[in-house]
C-alpha cells in the first residue's frame, strides 16, 4: 500500500474515533442527565416526607409540653408528657438532618461525589430507623398513659398489675427491636433486606439511577 494511502488511513481512522468518543460523551452526557433527572425526582417524596413529619414533630412537642407544664404535681403524668415532648424532638431533629443531606448532594458534581453524598444519606436512615425503633418501643405507652387521662382514667395507682404488665410489654418490644437491629447488621440476606427497607424506597431508587449511570460510564470507558 502507498504511503500515501496509509497516512490517509491513518487520519480518516483518528476522525472516526473522534467521532466516536464525540458520540460517546454526548450519549452519556443525555444518559446522565435523564437519570440525574429522575435521581432527583426520586428524592422529592422524601422531602415532603420529612417535611411533613417535621410538622409533626413540631406539633408532639408543643402539644406534649402543654400537658407536662399543667400536670407538675403528678409525677407519672409529668414523665409521660416529658417523654412524649423528647420523640416531637427527635422527629424533628431527625427530619432536619435528612433535609440537609438531601439539600447537600452536588447533582452537578462527579458521579463518584454523588455517590459518596447519597451513601452518607443512606447510612443516616439506618442510624434513625434503629431510632426510631427503640423509641417507638416504648413510646406508645406514655401516649397510652396520656391519653386514657384525657378520657378521665387513670389506672397508675388503681391499677398496679395493668401498670407492670405494660411495662413488660414495652420491655418485650424493646427487645424485639433490638433483635431486629442485630439481623440488620448481620451479612445474611435477611439482613440486607431488612437494612434496605430502612433505607427507604426513595433513596434505593435514587441509588439505583446513580449505578445506572455508573455501569454505563464503565462500559464506554
Amino acid at each position: 500500500m502507498p504511503t500515501t494511502d496509509l497516512d490517509d488511513l491513518k487520519i480518516a481512522w483518528k476522525e472516526l474515533n473522534r467521532q466516536v468518543e464525540r458520540q460517546n460523551a454526548l450519549t452519556l452526557r443525555q444518559i446522565k442527565e435523564n437519570k440525574l433527572g429522575r435521581f432527583r425526582s426520586g428524592l422529592r417524596p422524601l422531602v415532603l416526607g420529612q417535611t411533613l413529619q417535621l410538622i409533626l414533630g413540631a406539633v408532639i412537642t408543643v402539644v406534649s409540653a402543654d400537658f407536662w407544664v399543667s400536670h407538675l404535681n403528678q409525677v407519672h403524668l409529668l414523665i409521660a408528657g416529658l417523654f412524649l415532648q423528647a420523640y416531637g424532638i427527635l422527629f424533628i431533629a431527625f427530619a432536619v438532618r435528612d433535609l440537609m443531606l438531601i439539600r447537600r448532594i452536588d447533582y452537578s458534581a462527579p458521579i463518584v461525589a454523588i455517590q459518596k453524598q447519597l451513601a452518607e444519606l443512606r447510612a443516616w436512615h439506618i442510624r434513625a430507623a434503629i431510632w426510631y425503633g427503640m423509641a417507638g418501643s416504648v413510646v406508645w405507652l406514655p401516649v397510652l398513659i396520656i391519653i386514657l387521662h384525657l378520657l378521665g382514667a387513670d389506672m397508675w395507682m388503681p391499677e398496679p398489675r395493668a401498670v407492670w404488665w405494660l411495662l413488660a410489654s414495652a420491655f418485650v418490644c424493646l427487645a424485639f427491636n433490638y433483635g431486629l437491629v442485630l439481623l440488620a447488621r448481620s451479612p445474611g440476606r435477611c439482613g440486607r433486606a431488612l437494612a434496605g427497607s430502612w433505607i427507604g424506597r426513595s433513596v434505593n431508587r435514587a441509588q439505583a439511577a446513580l449505578n445506572e449511570i455508573e455501569d454505563f460510564e464503565r462500559e464506554l470507558a
